[in-house]
């Protein structure tokens, strides 16, 4: 008998990957939900932090591996962020790293959906507006879906659901307040 199985085909292993899943779940429905977009990136810091366990222990190495440079990708966005400034040439340094993360790591089609979502992303927390990081992100959203579909991450199908719906719901709730202001 495997030590990390608990007999009924449940590998320890696969059970920490979904605790780390949920915490990086949880600091990225705290995220969407911020106003200023340094406190947005501060909890997509955490919350790549965690994601990096999550898919290590899932042996999802391309996730990890996007996950990895995201973490860095936030800390930096949210510096400058802090700042109130932001260089063009970061976010596409970050997209090269992603694009030769993502080919190191290839495995099979699937692979490459973590590195085409993380280049999405870094393209729009560069952007001013948070409403529209909130719309990038739901693309990317929808990307890592599929992505933990193919690797079968549980915690992270059901978490990229809620992330889809929290997104659109963010998105409506703050484009209502934006046009009850106006009006």
């Amino acid at each position: 008998m495997n030590p990390l199985d608990f007999g009924n085909g449940v590998n320890t292993f696969y059970l920490i990957s979904q605790f780390f899943a949920l915490i990086a779940t949880i600091c990225s429905l705290i995220a969407v939900q911020k106003r200023r977009k340094v406190q947005l990136l501060n909890y997509n810091t955490l919350s790549s932090l965690c994601a990096i366990f999550h898919y290590a222990f899932l042996g999802a190495w391309s996730g990890m591996v996007t996950k990895s440079i995201a973490t860095i990708r936030n800390g930096i966005a949210t510096y400058e962020a802090s700042k109130k400034r932001t260089s063009k040439l970061i976010p596409v340094l970050f997209v090269v790293f992603y694009i030769i993360s993502g080919i190191a790591s290839f495995s099979s089609w699937y692979s490459l959906l973590p590195t085409v979502a993380a280049s999405i992303y870094t393209i729009a927390i560069y952007r001013v507006d948070v409403s529209k990081i909130r719309k990038y992100a739901l693309l990317g959203s929808s990307l890592w879906l599929l992505y933990d579909i193919c690797v079968f991450s549980v915690v992270g199908i059901i978490s990229e659901s809620i992330f889809i719906v929290d997104d659109l719901t963010a998105i409506y709730r703050f484009r209502k307040k934006k046009k009850s202001k106006k009006g």
